[in-house]
């Protein structure tokens, strides 16, 4: 019979409390490896869905507020700004695109953007590339006459349950203004997907305000200019007037990611703390056995068993235990990041990139394991130390 059999044994022997301490690794495993995945995955999701325009205008206000209400939905919009200012940007020459953007309410939670057909061009510096799966793209109305036609993205289509053809308005007020879907994106990975698109003819029609108004409003304007060394000029003059400023998004990420980084700081202190209580438990679990073992310890030991031999076999156990709770725990851990990625993606958080394989699986079980031995380190030193003749004598 090898040590390998006799550990398992012992296992067997004690299913409920190795269970448990097994069960005891894989929840310490999953909560870090959720916690890890999720920090990795809501950094990617910001990256790959920040804007691939340089400069961002809008109104006075907060920059983060500017970016996350338009590149990422995530937040409400700031005062409106004039038309004229997307006019005043596309003719200026310092400008290769200006592209006007108008946040509106929602329809199930998914947010209006009024936007024009330059929004979904294919630009040569665009990342991030528009296409239709089912039907088309709105047209551009001209102001007094809105078709009313709106683009779905998909994560919008698919939860609506919309599809083309279909006529929508959210709130009996807006009856009068139904929508129709006359389009439906592939997924692009970003805020995209959770948005309806239309044109801003239609959007300033259904808006009871702008419907009044000589000059109409808008959010903000997408800007990319020509030459690099015109950004400083365009961030400048738009920042030093009382009404407007202008943003970029690049350096908004970055303020996003200093918080990011204070939080992950905090996680990785808890995750800390639950690895050394899991620990802990491994040890007391290793620990109560091998005392209530120490008879059965000194027969083998009379029978010719080798200290070595006793000391592997209770290292053998601890670490029998860690690899099954790292192996439950890695699978679980990627079973949490999905719930959770999903109920962020259900409240607007960007995640990417849940389940892309690297070296995080492997360390963190190899760690377990390295733990594991750590654990059952002195049980085994105590059981090595048995002692034959103490623990042979009669119980009475």
């Amino acid at each position: 019979m090898t040590i390998l059999t006799v550990a398992l044994k012992y296992l067997r022997g004690r299913l409920v409390a190795s269970a448990l301490t097994s069960l005891a690794v894989a929840l310490g495993v999953s909560l870090v490896i959720a916690c890890v995945l999720l920090s990795r995955g809501i950094q990617q999701g910001f990256i790959e869905g920040t804007t691939d325009y340089s400069l961002l205008v809008g109104a006075k206000g907060s920059p983060t507020q500017l970016v996350l209400n338009i590149v990422f939905r995530m937040d409400a919009p700031t005062p409106n700004i004039s038309a004229s200012l997307y006019r005043q940007l596309r003719d200026d020459p310092r400008v290769e695109v200006a592209v006007p953007v108008a946040m509106g309410d929602a329809y199930q939670g998914y947010r209006y953007v009024a936007t024009t057909g330059s929004y979904f061009a294919a630009f040569p510096w665009r990342r991030k590339t528009f296409a239709i799966s089912e039907g088309r793209f709105f047209r551009d109305d001209p102001p007094e006459q809105p078709a009313y036609e709106a683009v779905l993205g998909a994560d919008a289509a698919r939860r609506t349950g919309l599809r083309v053809g279909d006529r929508f308005h959210e709130g009996e007020e807006m009856a009068e203004y139904p929508l129709t879907v006359v389009g439906i994106l592939r997924p692009t990975n970003s805020a995209d997907d959770r948005a309806i698109f239309f044109s801003l003819a239609s959007y300033w029609q259904m808006n009871e305000i702008s419907r009044e108004m000589k000059v109409k409003p808008l959010t903000a304007v997408l800007v990319r200019a020509k030459r690099m060394s015109d950004l400083p000029g365009l961030h400048r003059g738009f920042n030093v007037t009382a009404d407007t400023q202008a943003v970029f998004p690049s350096a908004v990420l970055l303020n996003i990611f200093n918080v990011l980084s204070l939080v992950d700081e905090v996680v990785a202190i808890i995750l800390a703390i639950v690895g050394l209580v899991v620990v802990l438990y491994l040890f007391v679990s290793m620990y109560s056995a091998t005392l209530e073992r120490q008879r059965e310890i000194a027969t083998m030991r009379a029978l010719g068993a080798r200290r070595a031999t006793i000391l592997g076999i209770v290292l053998l156990e601890s670490c029998a235990m860690a690899v099954i709770g790292g192996a439950l725990g890695i699978a679980g851990g990627h079973g949490v990041a999905y719930l959770g990625a999903a109920v962020l993606a259900g409240r607007g958080g960007p995640v990417a990139n849940l389940f892309v394989v690297s070296a995080l699986e492997p360390v963190v079980f190899a760690s377990a394991v390295v733990l594991g031995a750590l654990a059952g380190l002195l049980p085994a030193v105590l059981a090595y130390r048995t002692e034959v003749a103490e623990n042979l004598a009669p119980l009475s």
